[in-house]
């Protein structure tokens, strides 16, 4: 279960720096995101919330992690992205990029402190 757990850690962080690069990108030349980046930021939320499932299921079956900032990275992880979806929402379309791209960025720092705080 460990193993599964770490894999999907890092399939969140490969997804959400792909994410954020490409709002970065989209920031940069002026468009709002379109539908295939909406479909790529449904599937960086599915895979933090299934590493947290996973991680959910270690702590109780097994063991909790050993540094509580792992459990803290992790529910800031999982609220991301609906928050800035809450916040791009009242946005304009010029400016709804650069919040995801903030997002994607601070997503992406989040998953890499979650890999370097779940040893």
């Amino acid at each position: 279960m460990s193993q599964l757990h770490g894999f999907l850690g890092l399939m969140a962080l490969a997804l959400a720096l792909m994410a954020a690069g490409w709002s970065i990108g989209n920031a940069l030349a002026g468009r709002p995101p379109g539908r295939l980046f909406v479909g790529n930021l449904v599937w960086v939320v599915i895979a933090v919330v299934a590493a947290g499932l996973s991680g959910a299921a270690i702590a109780i079956a097994e063991r909790p992690p050993e540094d509580v900032l792992h459990v803290v990275y992790g529910l800031l992880a999982v609220a991301l992205l609906p928050g800035a979806a809450l916040i791009v929402a009242r946005r304009p379309s010029g400016q709804q990029s650069t919040v995801l791209s903030i997002a994607g960025v601070v997503l992406a720092v989040l998953l890499f402190r979650l890999l370097e705080t779940g040893g």
